[in-house]
């Protein structure tokens, strides 16, 4: 369907061979694609350099990068039905050079609401004959879009990456995870503001029926 070689691009739904366009659309293109399947997706493999580690003596250099961050959570506690909500988060996380703007944020907040989910709800139980009975959406509750905080803010750190990674890149799907860790202590903060008398022992995730028993009991048994 093109002759010769040259340098491909798309603008405007629209095909560009050589910096002309060339008449055939992006739809065109797919649908040609489809029907001789070829294959349009690329990937990769990727070996970090000089990255090492002696278990015999716990010694080395096992990690091309460390990422760094914070959070602050805002939330409220209904102090009659134990529900709260999270009015906003504002993050400030060590990305590196970011590659993609937009898709970096999308992960730092995708991280965020899957490890408040893992902090405030997502809670795993098991009968006295050790059957799993959270084992469907009815009785493991995952996060939903009444879960997500009204406000999110993500602020990326403004330094050059470390040069062992990619294009100088850092991890922003995994590392965004423990931010959802402030869910938990926001809610144990407010509920000790209500009852300062409660003794909270560490429990995740701080589900609404054990935010409810230590509004209105001195443990959470």
């Amino acid at each position: 369907y093109f002759s010769g070689s040259g340098e491909v691009s798309i603008e405007n739904d629209y095909i560009w061979v050589n910096q002309n366009v060339s008449g055939w659309s992006w739809e065109q293109l797919i649908k040609i694609c489809h029907t001789k399947r070829t294959n349009l997706s690329a990937k990769g493999h990727y070996a970090t350099p000089e990255i090492h580690f002696d278990k015999t003596r716990e010694k080395g250099h096992p990690f091309a990068y460390h990422v760094y961050g914070t959070a602050i959570t805002l939330a409220e506690v209904d102090c009659i039905r134990g529900t709260y909500e999270f009015d906003t988060v504002k993050i400030i996380h060590d990305g590196g050079n970011s590659m993609n703007h937009m898709v970096d944020i999308g992960q730092v907040e995708g991280g965020l609401i899957q490890g408040m989910g893992w902090m405030t709800m997502e809670e795993v139980v098991y009968d006295q004959q050790g059957k799993l009975r959270a084992n469907a959406l009815s009785t493991y509750k995952i996060p939903d879009i009444y879960a997500v905080p009204r406000e999110i803010v993500v602020r990326f750190l403004d330094e050059a990456g470390p040069e062992l990674a990619l294009f100088k890149s850092k991890a922003v799907g995994e590392p965004p995870l423990m931010y959802g860790i402030g869910a938990y202590f926001a809610i144990t903060n407010a509920i000790t503001a209500f009852n300062p008398t409660t003794h909270l022992t560490y429990t995740a995730p701080m589900t609404p029926e054990k935010v409810l028993l230590a509004l209105y009991s001195s443990s959470i048994p």
